[in-house]
């Protein structure tokens, strides 16, 4: 099955868990054989097109560009990510709206791509939110707070699927993710991955879970891997963990979960970190900031949460400590859930194909 799918979501901004989302997308249709011409709407095309090959890429507010491929596409697919929310900013919900009434003003096919909604704050935005998705083709969320929210907020039709990450579906490159660990001089060594973010009113919190993670570490006797996914942000954040090595990937999801899949636990704030993690089968202890970690840990059904904003060091040491002696139970546990969760993640990608 072929057809002419525009991808438009957060891209080309050097985020990892968003590139991991477009990645698992494609890699999505290649499993299940759907033979698509893809364009992505990305911030920065050329970085897309280097490091998604076989997409095309026009810039996402290039309005005519945009226009012109909507126009010549089967469907428009709006996602993955957490696209729908005000928390960030209202005005991102605004351009995705805009752009799925682009495609509906053409009579051009639309999807909402496995998406993690909300929080939908301000009463306009719920409204809008309700007003453009009740005109879409097909739903799909991944969590079933969103569907719940989503009904909350009055979408009614179409029916809401709910699904999981397309990041699952990624495979690792863990050729280039051994590389790296040998460069940074861990090759043989035991490994806690530490995936941090700056987050308003998390200051302390953060302060508190680098001396945690760093005491626990020392106990063990293991090595902190510091595993930034959006590098600009979190880099200096995760060099706050004492006597962690910093191994770049570069932004390239494949290779972060190579990293990942090399660590015996991950204590992670992003939420798609964790996302990395369970589909690689590596237990994770998240410190919730937002209700997408706590929604996704939970579905896991092995993660440990603390609030970044609140938790001590104590805290978090104790945490790091009791899941990395139970880390080969856990590990079993998280390699069967990852299995069921993988092929909730293809759902998404074979309700598409019903659209082309």
């Amino acid at each position: 099955m072929s057809g002419n799918i525009i991808l438009s979501g957060y891209y080309g901004f050097g985020n990892t868990g968003d590139e991991a989302v477009l990645a698992g997308i494609l890699a999505t249709f290649r499993e299940i054989g759907l033979d698509a011409r893809v364009t992505v709407l990305s911030a920065d095309p050329a970085r897309t097109k280097a490091e998604h090959p076989g997409v095309e890429s026009i810039h996402r507010y290039r309005l005519g560009a945009v226009t012109g491929a909507i126009r010549s596409a089967d469907l428009l697919i709006s996602g993955g990510g957490s696209l729908f929310q005000d928390v960030t900013s209202a005005r991102s919900v605004r351009y995705y709206l805009f752009v799925l009434q682009l495609a509906q003003f053409f009579k051009r096919k639309t999807m909402i791509y496995a998406q993690g909604v909300g929080p939908l704050n301000a009463r306009s935005t719920r409204r809008a939110v309700a007003g453009v998705l009740n005109k879409t083709n097909l739903i799909t969320v991944r969590d079933q707070e969103s569907k719940v929210l989503l009904e909350q907020i009055g979408v009614r039709k179409p029916g809401i699927h709910v699904a999981a990450d397309p990041a699952l579906v990624l495979e690792p490159n863990l050729a280039e993710a051994d590389r790296i660990i040998t460069q940074a001089g861990l090759t043989g060594a035991e490994m806690i991955g530490v995936s941090l973010r700056p987050w308003p009113g998390a200051e302390v919190g953060l302060g508190e879970a680098a001396k945690g993670i760093s005491a626990a570490c020392d106990r063990l006797g293991v090595r902190a891997a510091l595993i930034p996914m959006q590098e600009t942000e979190d880099t200096a954040v995760c060099e706050a963990v004492t006597g962690g090595a910093l191994l770049n990937g570069s932004g390239r999801p494949d290779v972060v979960k190579g990293l990942i899949s090399r660590c015996g636990l991950v204590v992670g704030m992003r939420l798609h970190a964790l996302i990395l993690a369970a589909g690689e089968g590596v237990p994770f202890v998240a410190l919730t900031y937002d209700p997408k970690v706590s929604s996704f840990a939970s579905a896991a059904g092995v993660g440990r949460t603390l609030d970044a904003a609140l938790v001590t060091s104590d805290q978090i040491y104790e945490a790091v400590l009791a899941a990395w002696s139970e880390r080969a139970c856990l590990a079993s546990k998280m390699a069967q859930n990852a299995a069921r969760l993988r092929e909730l993640a293809l759902e998404s990608g074979r309700l598409a194909t019903s659209l082309i």
